[in-house]
């Protein structure tokens, strides 16, 4: 799919169509994987959130008996912990979508012959930070 003029380099061929498909789909796959984030980071609030609410709703379970001089037994504080089960629930289903969501995404990169790592076919393998970190950025990320 070249654009010299002549005619028939206007045509689009099927091997254009086979790149120009893996490009859109890399770069779809783009987005499931911030999508994946975003996902994670909604389950790791909505799991503090649950962890928060469960807290306090014992806590306030305790302020309340004192005032009634009655303790409550463990049942009933089972039954306090098992009304904020739920919020847990949607935070692990969150999780599970946000971690689905990352596992194609980065599938889908590898399927269609991108980089997962950021090294590209040709890149020398950098030697290791000689300060003793072993990190060393792919040259095609390097600053």
């Amino acid at each position: 799919m070249s654009g010299t003029g002549s005619a028939t380099e206007d045509i689009v061929t099927t091997e254009d169509v086979v790149v120009l498909n893996r490009a859109v789909v890399a770069r779809a796959a783009v987005f499931a994987r911030i999508a994946g984030t975003v996902m994670l980071v909604v389950a790791g609030l909505a799991l503090a959130a649950w962890a928060w609410v469960t807290v306090r709703q014992q806590q306030m379970a305790d302020d309340a008996t004192v005032a009634i001089a009655d303790d409550l037994s463990l049942g009933q504080r089972v039954d306090l912990f098992a009304n904020t089960l739920a919020y847990l629930i949607y935070a692990a289903v969150a999780g599970g979508l946000g971690l689905g969501l990352r596992l194609l995404s980065d599938y889908t990169v590898a399927r269609t012959g991108g980089s997962l790592t950021g090294f590209e076919p040709g890149d020398t393998l950098p030697d290791p930070d000689p300060e003793g970190d072993d990190y060393a950025p792919p040259p095609s990320l390097a600053p």
